[in-house]
């Protein structure tokens, strides 16, 4: 009797056992399955989003090419893809996006151009240092940085100057791919960084020129050292009221620029565009996709190229309450 009741308690155990054994194998499984269809669907909204990303990019590359087709010789912020934002809603998602005309900056690495070209060049990137109240110093420490030598610049730095740093390292020598390099040149901070990077490009062609119909104030005391920031500002606001400028020579002859056009050299100036910028925003459901795309575009046939893609750069895109600077289409 003893030993049933003992048989029996052992079955009841292994039962038991065996019960627990499968409860933990089930939730686990159910467990490991909900973060599987919880990956699944992260992975898919993410795909989803970074498509919809890409969709912007394609449409930006359209926008810029009708604009080619409408007006092949002159470009300016008067135009369709110079919109503040524009802006596509449909089921589920939405992609926002923003053109910028890279040459509407200063390029750096048009800094080591030769010739009197060349000097033109740097002279105004060190007036846009003074009128940025930093060290002109750095022209030539960014020259020493985008040239193809280990030669010092009278106040520049070589990778001599950035090895006996306390994290040391060499200097590029080789063009800029991105102006956020420039964290990386001797001794400029990162507010120094801050007031010049909106100011700068790195375009991988140093002969780009500058379009004086899409660029700013500050940068049109620049190009007319001596030009007060109040009459550059007055300039720009009636080339942006619908008055562009049709050649460069219309912008250097601008009786609003008083003396200053006398300090005005053509060299590097244009009134067209080759190289833009697509900042995009993308969402789907609850998961977002950010690109930065530098488009390319050729000045003969209009042809697109996306020469650089960037989808780490964190896009921050202010909607303006004007519905007039976006555009928005909503799916059926």
């Amino acid at each position: 009797m003893v030993a049933r009741f003992h048989q029996n308690g052992v079955a009841l155990i292994t039962i038991l056992l065996v019960v627990v054994i499968a409860t933990v194998l089930g939730v686990s499984m159910v467990t490991e399955q909900k973060f599987a269809i919880n990956r699944a669907q992260t992975t898919f909204g993410q795909t989803v989003a970074r498509q919809y990303s890409l969709g912007g990019e394609e449409l930006a590359r359209q926008i810029l090419h009708q604009d080619f087709v409408d007006s092949p010789d002159t470009d300016h912020l008067g135009e369709n893809w110079a919109l503040e934002v524009s802006k596509f809603e449909f089921e589920d998602g939405e992609v926002i996006f923003h053109i910028e005309d890279l040459q509407a900056k200063f390029n750096l690495n048009s800094l080591i151009q030769n010739g009197a070209g060349g000097q033109i060049t740097r002279q105004r990137f060190i007036t846009l240092l003074n009128e940025l109240a930093l060290d002109r110093s750095f022209a030539d420490r960014i020259i020493d940085w985008i040239d193809l030598n280990e030669t010092v610049s009278p106040l520049g730095a070589e990778s001599y100057d950035y090895l006996g740093l306390e994290r040391p390292y060499r200097s590029a020598d080789k063009l800029m791919v991105d102006s956020s390099e420039l964290r990386l040149i001797l001794e400029l901070q990162k507010e120094q960084y801050q007031a010049l990077s909106p100011f700068v490009t790195s375009l991988m062609n140093p002969a780009t020129s500058i379009n004086v119909n899409t660029i700013t104030p500050q940068m049109m005391v620049v190009l007319a050292p001596g030009l007060s920031l109040d009459i550059a500002e007055s300039i720009v606001s009636n080339r942006n009221d619908g008055n562009p400028y049709g050649s460069v020579a219309d912008f250097t002859g601008d009786p609003a620029l008083g003396e200053g056009a006398n300090t005005i050299k053509v060299q590097g100036l244009s009134v067209q565009s080759n190289f833009f910028q697509v900042n995009i925003r993308a969402r789907y459901q609850d998961r977002f996709a950010n690109l930065t795309s530098i488009i390319q575009r050729d000045p003969v046939d209009g042809s697109m190229q996306v020469i650089y893609r960037n989808q780490s750069k964190r896009v921050v895109i202010e909607i303006p309450n004007s519905s007039s600077q976006s555009t928005s289409s909503q799916s059926e």
